[in-house]
């Protein structure tokens, strides 16, 4: 390997956000740490074969595969190449897997959805064969659970009238889906059944494919997935093995920020005051907001409307005020170069330090590191 270029084998297509992600984090790796030597397939219209062969990659002679099921039914493992794979189905226990961080990601859908007044919880998912559907079920249905609510269950595979079983819930509902693919099935469903989205049915999927999720009508709110720093941790692995260091842990593609869209941009809270008052608060968050604001700004008394906030939603204006103002500031972080001073100043919280300090208990890193 000293003084070439490592050859590295990307076996993955590029028509989801997902797989797009994992390939700009390992061309990052590859221009700080690198150059690497790519072999990608190339498209049928511009020469590329049909399908791809053991004897292919064997005369390519790759030095390591990076590989997303689904993209080739190859044994690629009878190769003995080093492999990073990202699955579908299952992690395999012979190699390093890139996983996704599914137990977040179902805690953040349950507290997007918990902020907004929910009480009334689903699930849908294409299959129950899948690795992530099943711990996004899990995590998502344990935190509901925990809330004091139940959750329903439905399984395309096992319940192919999706519009009957929307129908028989109660609402508003706060649904959420495996993927963002998934919400096709349940707008479909939603308009065979006569339910309005948000107001009947409000919709959250996972991955932030911004084609999908702005194409759908209303579009779609997402879970997104730092699939950029996964793929550059999958690249660092890659070379790792090939140049015979143990590989470590498999990598998690964490979740990131539920980004809100129109098919959630609803408050299932009856108190129509109260509903006004975090309405108030979201239309503010770019700016150095207090109680005293939203207080002005009610037509009810302040010990009135301190009651029946929190009758409503579970905690103060104050606590919702900190808690919008932390979202406000962890989609700077990640959507802006803002520095995290000025995100401090523009919050009303003077300086970096006190923003990482209230930031930190919020989102449970600190910013730098969050960004």
């Amino acid at each position: 390997m000293k003084g070439e270029q490592p050859r590295i084998m990307l076996l993955m297509d590029t028509n989801r956000a997902y797989e797009r992600g994992l390939l700009r984090g390992v061309l990052r790796y590859s221009r700080l740490h690198g150059p690497l030597s790519f072999w990608r397939k190339q498209h049928v219209v511009s020469g590329g074969p049909r399908r791809i062969s053991l004897k292919m990659i064997r005369e390519w002679r790759p030095d390591g595969i990076i590989w997303r099921e689904g993209y080739c039914t190859l044994d690629i493992k009878s190769l003995g190449v080093p492999t990073v794979f990202a699955p579908y189905r299952a992690p395999d226990p012979q190699l390093l897997n890139v996983v996704s961080g599914d137990a977040a990601i179902g805690a953040k859908v349950v507290d997007h959805f918990l902020r907004r007044g929910f009480r009334h919880f689903a699930y849908y998912s294409h299959s129950d064969s899948l690795y992530f559907s099943r711990a996004r079920r899990a995590a998502f249905t344990t935190g509901v659970q925990q809330a004091g609510c139940e959750v329903s269950y439905c399984c395309r595979d096992e319940t192919p009238d999706v519009a009957a079983w929307l129908g028989a819930q109660s609402f508003p509902l706060g649904l959420m889906v495996a993927t963002d693919d998934c919400a096709a099935d349940c707008y479909a469903a939603a308009r065979e059944a006569g339910l309005a989205i948000p107001q009947d049915l409000a919709i959250i999927g996972v991955g932030n494919d911004e084609l999908i999720c702005d194409f759908a009508i209303p579009p779609l709110s997402s879970v997104g997935m730092n699939t950029e720093h996964a793929g550059y941790e999958a690249a660092r692995a890659l070379i790792d093995m090939i140049e015979g260091r143990a590989p470590g842990r498999d990598i998690v593609c964490d979740a990131c920020e539920v980004t809100e869209r129109p098919s959630t941009s609803v408050l299932a809270v009856e108190d129509r005051v109260i509903a006004s008052a975090i309405q108030f608060i979201r239309s503010r968050l770019g700016e150095n907001l207090h109680v005293e604001d939203v207080v002005r700004a009610m037509p009810v008394s302040r010990r009135a409307l301190y009651t029946r906030f929190k009758l409503a939603v579970g905690r103060s204006i104050y606590d919702e005020i900190r808690l919008a103002k932390m979202d406000y500031a962890a989609r700077m972080l990640t959507d802006t170069d803002m520095s995290i001073a000025a995100i401090a100043e523009k919050l009303g919280y003077g300086d970096a330090k006190n923003l990482a300090r209230v930031f930190r208990h919020a989102k449970g890193l600190p910013p730098l590191k969050y960004r």
